[in-house]
């Protein structure tokens, strides 16, 4: 027992507040402990107000801690930050024109070149994402142990606000807790439901959460293009609210007992009873509308990030198509709607099974799969270690050993 290395992720949302704790098992990440409670203090996936945040991970702390007295090693946070920016950069360092073989020295002086650049003061930057390497202008992926002339690093750079970074920071200080990686959140996500050939072909993950949505784009490999939206679930709920001058939780019932979305020609009108503000009278509205209500929103939704992707030449790079997660996105017929408005590719995000083991009701539930992305963190890194090594230790070795750094 002593042996064994466990580590966690916590998820902050907008809604609400996931942890998990896990451990290597059977080559893969087992997640043995879990706890959520709703969210306070966060508001556009921002923490707004440090003291009801840090409330409301204590809680979700102490939930787990039932379950899981283990003392965890490493804790993973995921970040959103409506104001992010992001470019990518490739960079290369030469060893005097003379051959020589790359250590892991090299590869972390070409990713700190690669990463070089000034950032505006009120924002700071996230660990640089890494794409490839080029050894000699042959692109690889680990390039240890290869014997070059010049070494290039292809990086994806994230900048946040330093509300965002200090308000994450300063939440898990205030519970006792330090971050071993702070990691966007829909980078995060993309490590458990996004294969390394959808990446190479072109692929968009789109993460619709309650308060705002996240979109990473991988092409050729690597990470191209993050963005944070001002919208998600709740734009939903208060459009109908707005709609039907009823209350924002009287408009989620509706949203969640009701909604769907493309709904076939079998679907029969009927009248849905709801509560308005200020009002004992009963009040009746039709499926039908309340239907086009939603469908609308999404359609908005859809037409922002089309705009998105077309401003930054991207429309057309998607051959993998779109992957679709979020709490939004559990609505029926989603995944319908979205290929229609996009006219690609379209499915609704699932767990690599390969990577991830546990409960089952977890491993397929979509607001998970942040906190599940957090934890495979760990193993993101196979460029520090040589080829060989890489291929002959499998999953286990490479997790094991990057634990271990």
């Amino acid at each position: 027992m002593d042996n064994r290395e466990f580590f966690a992720s916590i998820d902050i949302g907008s809604s609400k507040i996931i942890m998990l704790i896990a451990e290597i098992e059977n080559d893969r990440i087992h997640v043995f402990a879990h706890a959520s409670t709703p969210s306070l203090g966060v508001k556009n996936g921002v923490i707004t107000n440090l003291d009801l945040a840090i409330k409301s991970v204590k809680k979700v702390i102490e939930k787990i801690k039932k379950s899981c007295a283990e003392q965890v090693k490493y804790i993973n946070v995921n970040i959103t930050d409506l104001h992010l920016n992001s470019v990518n950069q490739n960079r290369q360092i030469s060893f005097n024109g003379k051959s020589k073989i790359i250590t892991k020295e090299d590869v972390l002086n070409a990713i700190q070149n690669a990463s070089a650049g000034s950032v505006a003061a009120n924002k700071k930057r996230l660990d640089p994402i890494i794409s490839n390497f080029t050894i000699d202008d042959q692109v690889m992926d680990q390039p240890i142990g290869l014997e070059a002339e010049v070494l290039g690093a292809s990086v994806h750079l994230v900048a946040v606000s330093n509300q965002a970074l200090n308000g994450i920071e300063n939440c898990l200080e205030g519970c006792e807790l330090g971050p071993d990686k702070i990691v966007l959140d829909s980078i995060a996500s993309s490590m458990v439901c996004i294969s390394q050939d959808e990446k190479d072909e072109g692929v968009c993950l789109l993460d619709i959460g309650a308060a705002v949505s996240n979109i990473s784009i991988f092409t050729k490999g690597g990470v191209t293009y993050s963005h944070v939206f001002k919208f998600g679930g709740n734009i939903i709920t208060e459009n109908i609210a707005q709609a039907y001058n009823t209350s924002f939780a009287e408009a989620e019932r509706l949203k969640l007992a009701y909604g769907i979305l493309q709904p076939t020609a079998a679907l029969k009108d009927c009248l849905i009873e709801f509560e308005q503000l200020d009002s004992n009278n009963k009040y009746y509205l039709s499926l039908y509308d309340l239907i086009v209500i939603i469908e609308n929103s999404y359609k908005d939704v859809c037409s922002i990030i089309k705009k998105s992707l077309k401003a930054e030449k991207l429309d057309r790079a998607l051959k993998a198509g779109l992957v679709v997660i979020g709490g939004a996105s559990k609505i029926e017929n989603c995944e319908k709607l979205l290929l229609k408005e996009f006219r690609i590719r379209t499915k609704v995000a699932k767990i690599n099974r390969e990577l991830i083991s546990g409960n089952e009701d977890l491993l397929t539930d979509i607001g998970y799969f942040s906190a599940f992305g957090l934890l495979t963190y760990h193993a993101s890194e196979p460029y520090l270690q040589e080829i060989e090594q890489v291929q002959k230790s499998g999953l286990f070795g490479k997790m094991k050993g990057l634990l271990e750094l």
